[in-house]
Protein backbone atom coordinates (compact mmCIF):
# COMPACT_ATOMS: atom_id res chain seq x y z
CA UNK A 1 0.00 0.00 0.00
CA UNK A 2 1.61 3.38 -1.08
CA UNK A 3 1.65 6.65 1.77
CA UNK A 4 1.39 9.74 0.51
CA UNK A 5 4.96 10.99 -0.39
CA UNK A 6 5.98 7.45 -2.32
CA UNK A 7 2.60 8.03 -4.49
CA UNK A 8 4.27 12.19 -4.89
CA UNK A 9 7.55 10.85 -5.40
CA UNK A 10 5.80 8.36 -8.49
CA UNK A 11 3.95 11.29 -9.56
CA UNK A 12 6.97 12.84 -9.92
CA UNK A 13 8.63 10.03 -11.93
CA UNK A 14 5.85 10.39 -14.19
CA UNK A 15 6.45 14.46 -14.25
CA UNK A 16 10.16 13.98 -15.12
CA UNK A 17 9.85 11.29 -17.80
CA UNK A 18 7.69 13.70 -19.45
CA UNK A 19 9.61 16.58 -19.31
CA UNK A 20 12.57 15.07 -20.64
CA UNK A 21 10.50 13.58 -23.21
CA UNK A 22 12.31 14.71 -26.60
CA UNK A 23 9.88 17.45 -28.13
CA UNK A 24 6.72 16.28 -26.49
CA UNK A 25 3.89 19.12 -24.95
CA UNK A 26 6.78 21.52 -23.24
CA UNK A 27 6.46 21.97 -19.57
CA UNK A 28 7.16 25.25 -17.36
CA UNK A 29 10.00 24.80 -14.80
CA UNK A 30 11.42 27.42 -12.50
CA UNK A 31 15.05 27.70 -11.08
CA UNK A 32 15.87 29.27 -8.01
CA UNK A 33 19.81 29.87 -7.54
CA UNK A 34 21.53 30.54 -5.27
CA UNK A 35 22.17 34.78 -4.76
CA UNK A 36 26.36 33.78 -4.49
CA UNK A 37 28.71 30.70 -5.09
CA UNK A 38 28.38 31.10 -8.58
CA UNK A 39 30.03 27.27 -8.93
CA UNK A 40 26.30 26.22 -7.87
CA UNK A 41 24.71 27.96 -10.76
CA UNK A 42 26.93 26.14 -13.18
CA UNK A 43 24.86 22.63 -11.74
CA UNK A 44 21.35 24.04 -11.89
CA UNK A 45 22.10 25.63 -14.97
CA UNK A 46 23.27 22.39 -17.05
CA UNK A 47 20.08 20.81 -15.68
CA UNK A 48 17.77 23.76 -16.53
CA UNK A 49 19.98 23.74 -20.33
CA UNK A 50 18.62 20.61 -20.57
CA UNK A 51 15.26 20.97 -20.22
CA UNK A 52 15.26 23.51 -22.69
CA UNK A 53 16.86 21.76 -25.32
CA UNK A 54 13.70 19.61 -24.96
CA UNK A 55 11.40 22.48 -26.04
CA UNK A 56 10.41 23.24 -22.21
CA UNK A 57 10.13 26.97 -20.70
CA UNK A 58 12.93 27.23 -18.28
CA UNK A 59 12.44 30.58 -16.31
CA UNK A 60 15.05 31.20 -13.27
CA UNK A 61 14.63 33.96 -10.83
CA UNK A 62 17.42 36.65 -10.50
CA UNK A 63 18.35 40.06 -9.08
CA UNK A 64 18.29 42.99 -11.64
CA UNK A 65 21.65 43.31 -11.72
CA UNK A 66 22.69 39.27 -12.55
CA UNK A 67 19.86 39.30 -15.20
CA UNK A 68 21.93 40.25 -18.07
CA UNK A 69 24.98 37.96 -17.51
CA UNK A 70 23.01 35.50 -16.86
CA UNK A 71 21.25 36.10 -20.15
CA UNK A 72 24.23 36.43 -22.33
CA UNK A 73 25.58 32.63 -20.76
CA UNK A 74 22.19 31.13 -20.76
CA UNK A 75 19.58 32.82 -23.62
CA UNK A 76 17.74 29.98 -23.97
CA UNK A 77 16.02 30.72 -20.42
CA UNK A 78 13.45 33.40 -19.22
CA UNK A 79 14.09 35.40 -16.66
CA UNK A 80 12.25 37.04 -13.53
CA UNK A 81 13.84 39.69 -11.72
CA UNK A 82 13.73 41.70 -8.66
CA UNK A 83 15.24 44.42 -7.08
CA UNK A 84 17.22 43.05 -4.25
CA UNK A 85 18.06 46.71 -2.25
CA UNK A 86 21.75 45.48 -2.37
CA UNK A 87 21.70 42.56 -0.68
CA UNK A 88 23.11 40.29 -3.39
CA UNK A 89 26.27 42.64 -3.21
CA UNK A 90 26.58 42.78 0.23
CA UNK A 91 26.66 39.05 -0.13
CA UNK A 92 29.48 38.94 -2.76
CA UNK A 93 31.70 41.31 -0.65
CA UNK A 94 30.90 38.50 2.87
CA UNK A 95 31.88 35.97 0.39
CA UNK A 96 34.98 37.32 -0.84
CA UNK A 97 36.56 37.99 1.97
CA UNK A 98 35.67 34.42 3.58
CA UNK A 99 37.41 33.04 0.38
CA UNK A 100 40.33 35.69 1.65
CA UNK A 101 41.03 33.59 4.81
CA UNK A 102 39.84 30.41 3.49
CA UNK A 103 41.90 27.95 4.62
CA UNK A 104 43.35 29.01 7.65
CA UNK A 105 40.24 29.19 9.70
CA UNK A 106 39.23 26.96 12.55
CA UNK A 107 35.71 25.32 12.31
CA UNK A 108 34.17 28.10 14.93
CA UNK A 109 36.02 30.90 12.76
CA UNK A 110 34.00 29.59 9.98
CA UNK A 111 31.05 29.37 11.95
CA UNK A 112 31.35 32.87 13.25
CA UNK A 113 31.79 34.46 9.88
CA UNK A 114 28.80 32.50 8.62
CA UNK A 115 26.66 34.45 10.78
CA UNK A 116 26.64 37.79 9.41
CA UNK A 117 26.33 36.14 6.27
CA UNK A 118 22.83 34.59 7.50
CA UNK A 119 21.25 38.17 8.05
CA UNK A 120 21.97 39.24 4.74
CA UNK A 121 20.74 35.94 3.50
CA UNK A 122 17.14 36.43 5.47
CA UNK A 123 17.60 39.84 4.24
CA UNK A 124 17.50 38.96 0.54
CA UNK A 125 15.09 36.07 0.92
CA UNK A 126 12.64 38.89 1.96
CA UNK A 127 12.86 40.92 -0.61
CA UNK A 128 12.65 38.29 -2.89
CA UNK A 129 9.42 36.45 -1.52
CA UNK A 130 8.12 40.26 -0.49
CA UNK A 131 7.92 41.49 -4.48
CA UNK A 132 4.40 40.97 -4.70
CA UNK A 133 4.60 42.25 -8.53
CA UNK A 134 7.21 38.88 -9.04
CA UNK A 135 4.88 36.42 -7.10
CA UNK A 136 1.88 37.59 -9.31
CA UNK A 137 4.02 37.22 -12.48
CA UNK A 138 5.27 33.49 -11.10
CA UNK A 139 2.05 32.52 -10.68
CA UNK A 140 0.56 32.63 -13.59
CA UNK A 141 2.68 30.31 -15.89
CA UNK A 142 1.58 26.84 -14.04
CA UNK A 143 4.93 25.75 -13.15
CA UNK A 144 5.21 21.70 -13.64
CA UNK A 145 8.03 21.89 -11.66
CA UNK A 146 10.60 24.24 -9.20
CA UNK A 147 14.06 23.35 -8.75
CA UNK A 148 15.99 24.90 -5.82
CA UNK A 149 19.52 24.83 -4.20
CA UNK A 150 18.44 23.63 -0.11
CA UNK A 151 21.78 26.16 0.91
CA UNK A 152 19.73 28.05 -0.04
CA UNK A 153 16.15 27.22 0.53
CA UNK A 154 14.50 30.33 -0.06
CA UNK A 155 13.27 28.41 -2.87
CA UNK A 156 11.52 25.99 -1.38
CA UNK A 157 9.51 28.77 0.48
CA UNK A 158 9.10 30.52 -3.21
CA UNK A 159 7.58 27.41 -4.35
CA UNK A 160 5.02 26.98 -1.16
CA UNK A 161 3.90 30.97 -2.07
CA UNK A 162 3.73 29.82 -5.62
CA UNK A 163 1.49 26.54 -5.33
CA UNK A 164 1.85 24.05 -2.77
CA UNK A 165 0.58 21.60 -5.28
CA UNK A 166 4.18 22.39 -7.64
CA UNK A 167 6.57 18.93 -7.46
CA UNK A 168 9.81 20.55 -5.52
CA UNK A 169 12.93 19.07 -6.58
CA UNK A 170 16.63 20.20 -4.58
CA UNK A 171 19.71 19.79 -6.54
CA UNK A 172 23.08 19.76 -4.17
CA UNK A 173 26.29 18.13 -3.31
CA UNK A 174 26.50 19.46 0.66
CA UNK A 175 23.54 20.35 2.92
CA UNK A 176 25.03 22.53 5.97
CA UNK A 177 21.70 22.94 7.29
CA UNK A 178 21.08 19.18 7.04
CA UNK A 179 17.48 19.47 6.00
CA UNK A 180 17.67 16.60 3.63
CA UNK A 181 18.99 14.48 5.99
CA UNK A 182 15.86 15.01 8.26
CA UNK A 183 13.77 15.32 5.07
CA UNK A 184 14.58 12.05 3.91
CA UNK A 185 15.70 10.11 7.06
CA UNK A 186 18.54 8.79 5.30
CA UNK A 187 20.34 7.01 7.97
CA UNK A 188 24.64 8.26 7.98
CA UNK A 189 26.40 6.14 10.29
CA UNK A 190 29.67 7.40 11.63
CA UNK A 191 31.35 4.55 11.55
CA UNK A 192 31.89 4.79 7.70
CA UNK A 193 30.29 7.87 6.22
CA UNK A 194 32.53 10.24 6.78
CA UNK A 195 31.36 14.10 8.18
CA UNK A 196 30.83 16.07 4.09
CA UNK A 197 33.23 18.38 5.09
CA UNK A 198 36.18 16.21 7.23
CA UNK A 199 38.90 15.20 5.34
CA UNK A 200 38.05 12.09 6.41
CA UNK A 201 37.68 8.88 4.53
CA UNK A 202 35.29 5.70 4.85
CA UNK A 203 37.98 4.01 7.04
CA UNK A 204 38.45 5.93 9.27
CA UNK A 205 41.43 5.16 12.93
CA UNK A 206 39.68 5.15 16.03
CA UNK A 207 40.44 8.94 16.66
CA UNK A 208 39.00 10.04 13.62
CA UNK A 209 35.82 8.29 14.38
CA UNK A 210 35.53 10.10 17.81
CA UNK A 211 35.87 13.25 16.08
CA UNK A 212 33.51 12.32 13.64
CA UNK A 213 30.58 11.70 16.11
CA UNK A 214 31.61 15.05 17.53
CA UNK A 215 30.86 16.88 14.13
CA UNK A 216 28.05 14.47 13.23
CA UNK A 217 26.32 14.94 15.85
CA UNK A 218 27.38 18.83 17.00
CA UNK A 219 27.40 20.49 13.11
CA UNK A 220 23.34 19.27 12.62
CA UNK A 221 22.42 20.98 15.72
CA UNK A 222 24.10 24.25 15.09
CA UNK A 223 23.18 24.23 11.76
CA UNK A 224 19.69 23.54 12.52
CA UNK A 225 19.74 26.12 15.03
CA UNK A 226 21.08 28.98 12.38
CA UNK A 227 18.46 27.53 9.47
CA UNK A 228 15.77 28.38 12.03
CA UNK A 229 17.22 31.39 12.76
CA UNK A 230 17.74 32.23 9.62
CA UNK A 231 14.20 31.22 7.94
CA UNK A 232 11.52 30.04 10.08
CA UNK A 233 10.55 33.90 10.48
CA UNK A 234 9.99 34.21 6.85
CA UNK A 235 8.15 31.09 6.27
CA UNK A 236 5.73 32.41 9.42
CA UNK A 237 5.83 35.76 7.21
CA UNK A 238 4.67 34.24 4.30
CA UNK A 239 2.82 31.21 4.58
CA UNK A 240 1.68 31.82 8.26
CA UNK A 241 2.11 30.04 11.83
CA UNK A 242 2.35 26.54 11.74
CA UNK A 243 4.95 25.98 9.18
CA UNK A 244 9.05 26.03 9.59
CA UNK A 245 11.65 25.68 7.39
CA UNK A 246 11.95 21.99 8.03
CA UNK A 247 7.98 21.76 7.08
CA UNK A 248 8.25 23.37 3.89
CA UNK A 249 11.57 21.80 2.77
CA UNK A 250 10.17 18.46 3.52
CA UNK A 251 7.97 18.76 0.67
CA UNK A 252 10.86 18.13 -1.57
CA UNK A 253 10.14 14.95 -3.92
CA UNK A 254 13.16 14.38 -5.40
CA UNK A 255 16.72 15.02 -4.39
CA UNK A 256 19.40 15.49 -6.85
CA UNK A 257 22.93 14.39 -5.48
CA UNK A 258 25.60 15.54 -7.25
CA UNK A 259 27.77 12.28 -5.81
CA UNK A 260 29.22 9.35 -7.69
CA UNK A 261 30.48 6.34 -6.58
CA UNK A 262 33.57 7.21 -8.25
CA UNK A 263 34.96 9.92 -6.41
CA UNK A 264 32.65 9.30 -3.26
CA UNK A 265 32.06 6.68 -0.95
CA UNK A 266 29.37 4.55 -0.65
CA UNK A 267 26.42 5.37 1.79
CA UNK A 268 22.94 4.81 2.57
CA UNK A 269 20.44 5.99 0.14
CA UNK A 270 16.71 6.41 -0.10
CA UNK A 271 14.65 6.09 -3.30
CA UNK A 272 13.76 9.53 -3.86
CA UNK A 273 17.61 10.36 -3.46
CA UNK A 274 19.06 10.04 -7.15
CA UNK A 275 23.44 10.77 -7.66
CA UNK A 276 24.22 13.25 -10.36
CA UNK A 277 27.67 13.35 -10.01
CA UNK A 278 29.65 15.07 -12.97
CA UNK A 279 26.06 16.65 -14.59
CA UNK A 280 28.63 19.49 -15.06
CA UNK A 281 31.05 17.70 -17.77
CA UNK A 282 30.90 18.35 -21.32
CA UNK A 283 32.39 17.60 -24.53
CA UNK A 284 35.91 18.85 -25.47
CA UNK A 285 35.16 21.79 -27.80
CA UNK A 286 38.58 23.36 -29.85
CA UNK A 287 40.72 25.88 -28.19
CA UNK A 288 40.89 29.64 -29.45
CA UNK A 289 43.50 29.43 -32.42
CA UNK A 290 45.91 31.61 -30.03
CA UNK A 291 45.77 29.03 -27.26
CA UNK A 292 45.89 26.34 -28.98
CA UNK A 293 49.39 27.65 -29.92
CA UNK A 294 50.62 27.82 -26.64
CA UNK A 295 49.29 24.50 -25.94
CA UNK A 296 51.18 23.08 -29.12
CA UNK A 297 54.47 24.64 -28.25
CA UNK A 298 54.97 22.78 -25.18
CA UNK A 299 55.70 19.79 -27.53
CA UNK A 300 56.30 16.45 -25.98
CA UNK A 301 56.89 17.63 -21.99
CA UNK A 302 52.69 18.87 -22.37
CA UNK A 303 50.75 21.56 -20.22
CA UNK A 304 49.84 22.03 -16.53
CA UNK A 305 46.43 23.59 -15.74
CA UNK A 306 46.11 25.56 -12.49
CA UNK A 307 42.72 26.78 -11.60
CA UNK A 308 41.06 27.81 -7.89
CA UNK A 309 38.01 27.98 -9.75
CA UNK A 310 35.14 30.87 -10.54
CA UNK A 311 35.66 32.51 -7.17
CA UNK A 312 39.63 32.27 -6.30
CA UNK A 313 40.91 34.53 -9.06
CA UNK A 314 43.90 36.05 -7.18
CA UNK A 315 45.85 34.97 -3.83
CA UNK A 316 47.89 36.88 -1.21
CA UNK A 317 51.39 38.32 -3.01
CA UNK A 318 53.05 35.50 -0.75
CA UNK A 319 51.09 32.84 -2.00
CA UNK A 320 51.36 34.01 -5.67
CA UNK A 321 55.16 33.86 -5.19
CA UNK A 322 55.44 30.90 -4.06
CA UNK A 323 52.90 28.79 -7.08
CA UNK A 324 55.12 31.36 -9.77
CA UNK A 325 58.23 29.42 -8.38
CA UNK A 326 56.95 26.45 -8.41
CA UNK A 327 55.48 26.30 -11.76
CA UNK A 328 58.94 28.06 -13.48
CA UNK A 329 61.17 24.98 -12.30
CA UNK A 330 58.82 23.02 -14.63
CA UNK A 331 59.52 21.71 -18.04
CA UNK A 332 56.00 22.02 -18.88
CA UNK A 333 53.84 25.24 -19.87
CA UNK A 334 51.51 26.48 -17.41
CA UNK A 335 47.97 27.81 -18.01
CA UNK A 336 47.66 29.76 -15.02
CA UNK A 337 43.66 31.23 -14.23
CA UNK A 338 44.41 34.47 -11.97
CA UNK A 339 44.23 38.09 -12.31
CA UNK A 340 46.04 39.88 -9.85
CA UNK A 341 49.52 41.62 -10.19
CA UNK A 342 51.58 39.61 -11.87
CA UNK A 343 54.03 38.03 -9.86
CA UNK A 344 57.62 39.12 -9.79
CA UNK A 345 59.10 35.50 -10.09
CA UNK A 346 56.87 34.28 -13.08
CA UNK A 347 58.29 32.10 -15.67
CA UNK A 348 58.22 32.46 -19.32
CA UNK A 349 56.91 28.91 -19.15
CA UNK A 350 53.58 30.59 -17.45
CA UNK A 351 51.10 32.07 -19.25
CA UNK A 352 48.10 34.16 -16.61
CA UNK A 353 44.29 33.98 -18.23
CA UNK A 354 41.58 35.88 -16.58
CA UNK A 355 39.16 32.87 -17.85
CA UNK A 356 40.18 29.90 -19.25
CA UNK A 357 38.27 26.70 -20.92
CA UNK A 358 38.76 24.66 -18.15
CA UNK A 359 36.34 21.59 -19.65
CA UNK A 360 37.82 21.76 -22.91
CA UNK A 361 42.19 22.22 -21.60
CA UNK A 362 41.65 19.67 -19.23
CA UNK A 363 40.27 17.01 -21.99
CA UNK A 364 43.24 17.88 -24.41
CA UNK A 365 45.46 15.57 -25.35
CA UNK A 366 48.67 17.87 -24.17
CA UNK A 367 46.92 17.92 -20.73
CA UNK A 368 49.21 16.28 -18.02
CA UNK A 369 48.01 17.53 -14.35
CA UNK A 370 45.54 20.22 -13.03
CA UNK A 371 46.21 22.09 -10.21
CA UNK A 372 43.30 23.01 -8.15
CA UNK A 373 41.57 23.98 -4.51
CA UNK A 374 39.47 20.54 -5.09
CA UNK A 375 36.24 22.23 -6.59
CA UNK A 376 34.01 19.72 -7.29
CA UNK A 377 33.04 20.74 -11.00
CA UNK A 378 36.65 20.47 -11.42
CA UNK A 379 37.57 17.31 -10.34
CA UNK A 380 34.86 15.80 -11.91
CA UNK A 381 36.17 17.26 -15.22
CA UNK A 382 39.42 15.76 -14.45
CA UNK A 383 38.11 12.85 -13.73
CA UNK A 384 36.14 12.33 -16.87
CA UNK A 385 39.50 13.32 -18.68
CA UNK A 386 41.60 10.98 -16.98
CA UNK A 387 43.83 14.05 -15.77
CA UNK A 388 45.88 13.52 -12.77
CA UNK A 389 45.18 16.32 -9.88
CA UNK A 390 47.46 18.17 -7.27
CA UNK A 391 44.63 19.76 -4.55
CA UNK A 392 45.02 22.51 -2.15
CA UNK A 393 41.67 22.58 -0.68
CA UNK A 394 40.54 25.50 0.88
CA UNK A 395 36.82 25.37 2.86
CA UNK A 396 33.38 24.00 2.07
CA UNK A 397 33.52 20.41 0.83
CA UNK A 398 36.83 20.61 -0.68
CA UNK A 399 38.89 19.07 2.10
CA UNK A 400 36.55 16.58 1.85
CA UNK A 401 37.08 16.18 -2.03
CA UNK A 402 40.66 16.29 -1.97
CA UNK A 403 40.24 12.74 0.65
CA UNK A 404 38.22 11.32 -1.85
CA UNK A 405 40.92 12.29 -4.48
CA UNK A 406 44.10 10.91 -2.38
CA UNK A 407 42.01 7.73 -1.01
CA UNK A 408 40.86 6.64 -5.10
CA UNK A 409 44.50 6.92 -6.24
CA UNK A 410 43.60 9.84 -8.11
CA UNK A 411 46.23 12.68 -7.46
CA UNK A 412 47.59 14.29 -4.38
CA UNK A 413 47.04 16.85 -1.25
CA UNK A 414 49.01 19.94 -0.52
CA UNK A 415 48.03 22.34 2.84
CA UNK A 416 47.18 25.53 1.38
CA UNK A 417 47.78 27.26 4.81
CA UNK A 418 51.82 25.31 4.76
CA UNK A 419 52.67 24.88 0.86
CA UNK A 420 56.09 26.21 -0.41
CA UNK A 421 57.53 26.76 -3.81
CA UNK A 422 59.12 23.20 -3.24
CA UNK A 423 56.55 20.97 -1.54
CA UNK A 424 53.85 22.25 -4.69
CA UNK A 425 56.95 21.46 -7.42
CA UNK A 426 57.58 18.10 -5.89
CA UNK A 427 53.86 17.66 -5.88
CA UNK A 428 53.66 18.06 -9.41
CA UNK A 429 56.67 16.30 -10.57
CA UNK A 430 54.72 13.01 -8.65
CA UNK A 431 51.25 13.39 -10.37
CA UNK A 432 53.10 14.04 -13.69
CA UNK A 433 55.92 10.91 -13.36
CA UNK A 434 53.52 8.17 -11.68
CA UNK A 435 51.63 6.59 -14.46
CA UNK A 436 49.35 4.86 -11.86
CA UNK A 437 47.55 8.07 -10.82
CA UNK A 438 45.99 8.25 -14.83
CA UNK A 439 45.78 4.93 -14.90
CA UNK A 440 43.24 4.99 -12.40
CA UNK A 441 40.95 6.89 -14.60
CA UNK A 442 42.03 5.45 -17.63
CA UNK A 443 41.52 2.51 -19.51
CA UNK A 444 43.39 1.43 -22.38
CA UNK A 445 41.96 1.12 -25.37
CA UNK A 446 42.63 -2.09 -26.04
CA UNK A 447 40.48 -2.56 -22.74
CA UNK A 448 38.01 -0.19 -23.74
CA UNK A 449 37.20 -2.43 -26.80
CA UNK A 450 37.81 -5.22 -24.76
CA UNK A 451 40.37 -6.79 -27.48
CA UNK A 452 42.02 -8.37 -24.48
CA UNK A 453 39.28 -10.70 -23.43
CA UNK A 454 38.70 -11.30 -27.23
CA UNK A 455 42.34 -12.29 -27.54
CA UNK A 456 41.99 -14.43 -24.20
CA UNK A 457 38.59 -16.59 -25.28
CA UNK A 458 40.29 -16.78 -28.87
CA UNK A 459 43.43 -18.56 -27.63
CA UNK A 460 41.27 -20.51 -24.61
CA UNK A 461 38.58 -21.90 -27.76
CA UNK A 462 41.88 -22.26 -29.86
CA UNK A 463 43.43 -24.45 -27.38
CA UNK A 464 40.46 -26.57 -26.67
CA UNK A 465 39.80 -26.41 -30.38
CA UNK A 466 43.24 -27.50 -30.86
CA UNK A 467 43.37 -29.96 -28.11
CA UNK A 468 40.17 -31.72 -29.07
CA UNK A 469 41.14 -32.10 -32.48
CA UNK A 470 45.16 -33.82 -32.42
CA UNK A 471 43.20 -36.18 -29.51
CA UNK A 472 40.66 -37.34 -32.89
CA UNK A 473 43.36 -37.38 -34.67
CA UNK A 474 45.72 -39.34 -32.13
CA UNK A 475 43.34 -41.99 -31.36
CA UNK A 476 42.30 -42.11 -34.61
CA UNK A 477 45.43 -42.99 -36.12
CA UNK A 478 45.68 -45.60 -33.78
CA UNK A 479 42.42 -47.24 -34.42
CA UNK A 480 43.45 -47.34 -38.04
CA UNK A 481 47.16 -48.91 -37.23
CA UNK A 482 45.79 -51.54 -35.19
CA UNK A 483 42.95 -51.94 -37.65
CA UNK A 484 45.53 -52.42 -40.70
CA UNK A 485 47.40 -54.24 -38.34
CA UNK A 486 44.76 -57.25 -38.09
CA UNK A 487 44.42 -57.23 -41.48
CA UNK A 488 47.90 -58.20 -42.82
CA UNK A 489 47.39 -60.64 -40.10
CA UNK A 490 44.84 -62.58 -41.59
Amino acid sequence: MFTGSMCRYLFLQVVLIGLFCHRCSGGNVLLVPMPFFDSHWFGLAKIGQALAGKGHTVTVVVPVGVAKERHAERPDFHFETFEDQGTGARLKEIQDRYFTVAGTMSLYQTFKLNIPGSVYITKHCDVLLGNRDLANRLKKPQYDVVIFDPIFPCGAILSALIDLSVPLIAIFRGDPYFLGERATGVPLPSSYVPFFTSDFTDQMTFAERVQNVFLSTLAPMVSGWLARKTYDGLVRKYLGEGHTIQSVTERTDLWLHRTDNVLDFLRPSMPNIVQIGGVNVQAVASLPKELEAFVQSSSKHGVIVVSFGSMYRTLSPEKTEIFAAAFARLRQKVLWRYTGEKPAGLGNNTKLMAWLPQNDLLGHRKTRAFVTHAGYNGLCEALYHGVPVVCLPLYGDQPANAARVVARGLGVKLDFGTVTADKLYQAVIHVLTNNSLSQKSKLPWYQYYLLDVAVFLLSVCTAVLGTVWYSCSFMYGVCYSQSSAKIKSQ
